[in-house]
């Protein structure tokens, strides 16, 4: 599902897996996505990183026979709050339209 976006990006509704990793302290953070934008995503979680933490990014894409994972991802943590976390990716999400055309894939909430 495509939402309308106040800051002029189309976001894809889209629930997965994602693993934030940050830090020297290497933090692991399991998260869900809700939802991407060609410039960030939102992620629910009750691990809560810091607004300017900059990590790597996983997210993992299951199907029934198969699992897609994106990695080498880098994004910045540009909003906290009770419900997850906003980030920024440092550069555009050149995968973006797989969210798009496998919308499908999406997990149910």
């Amino acid at each position: 599902m495509l939402l309308n976006d106040r800051r002029g990006n189309d976001r894809t509704q889209f629930i997965t897996d994602v693993t934030l990793r940050t830090g020297d302290t290497c933090i692991d953070v399991q998260a869900e996505m809700e939802n991407i934008s060609i410039i960030g995503f939102f992620v629910r979680t009750e691990q809560k990183l810091k607004i300017g933490d900059l990590c790597d990014v996983t997210i993992s894409i299951s199907a029934k026979h198969s699992k897609l994972t994106l990695d080498d991802i880098s994004a910045e943590v540009i909003r906290v709050d009770e419900e997850g976390m906003g980030l920024r990716f440092t550069s555009n999400m050149e995968w973006y339209v797989l969210f798009r055309i496998y919308t499908h894939h999406s997990k149910q909430r």
